[in-house]
């Protein structure tokens, strides 16, 4: 029998290779059928899949429910939205950022928020706000510390770190993996949830066949 889409919706989101941008949706949950469009969003997902990837490795070894570990892999698939909105020669620069710089490139949270209007994404839209807070409360953009900040958002830190780590940046070349873990591990309690830090490196350890097709 046809499905009738009465059951609930969910957003998520599928990426248009050919005009590289991401479509918000909202999809029947019964059937996975799309009902409507939210937006489009310019974006090139590069290492995205690989983010996805890890913060769903992570949610698992967490023991979060399907439903929480469909919607952590899409919050890594668009963590980073905020990117695009943050001048190209701050992004790309080989040396130091001056103050002002540093000031522009912590406005990426708030500007991946933003581009999440929809209210489907509302959970979604506070996990990326908060990604970038530190355990210690040193993070921003609002300081919140320990137990403050979503889960779902020190999976994405988590995350997030060991992706950037691992990627080349035009001011310094990438780490290795082993090397990336070691500084998980050191700044866990700090930076980052020390039980995040430690669900991570258990689902990499047992995971790196996996880890490698994805990376790849």
């Amino acid at each position: 029998m046809a499905c009738d889409h009465s059951a609930p919706h969910t957003g998520t989101a599928r990426y248009l290779r050919d005009s590289d941008q991401l479509l918000l949706m909202l999809v029947c949950d019964r059937c996975g059928a799309q009902r409507s469009e939210l937006g489009r969003i310019d974006y090139r997902p590069t290492g995205r899949r690989f983010a996805g990837h890890l913060a769903e490795l992570t949610a698992l070894e967490l023991g979060m429910s399907e439903p929480q570990i469909a919607s952590v892999r899409l919050a890594a698939l668009v963590c980073d939205v905020g990117r695009d909105q943050i001048p190209a020669q701050i992004l790309n620069k080989r040396g130091p950022l001056t103050d002002s710089e540093w000031a522009e490139v912590r406005r990426q949270p708030e500007l991946g928020a933003a581009l999440l209007s929809d209210a489907t994404f509302d959970d979604i839209r506070e996990w990326i706000l908060c990604h970038r807070e530190r355990t210690d409360g040193t993070g921003y953009p609002r300081g919140l510390a320990g137990d403050e900040i979503p889960l779902e958002a020190r999976i994405l830190a988590v995350t997030e770190a060991y992706v950037a780590m691992t990627s080349d940046r035009p001011h310094r070349c990438a780490r290795d993996h082993d090397d990336a873990c070691r500084e998980l591990r050191r700044c866990a309690g700090s930076q980052f949830d020390p039980a995040v830090v430690e669900a991570f490196l258990a689902a990499a350890g047992r995971r790196d066949a996996r880890l490698a097709r994805a990376a790849a």
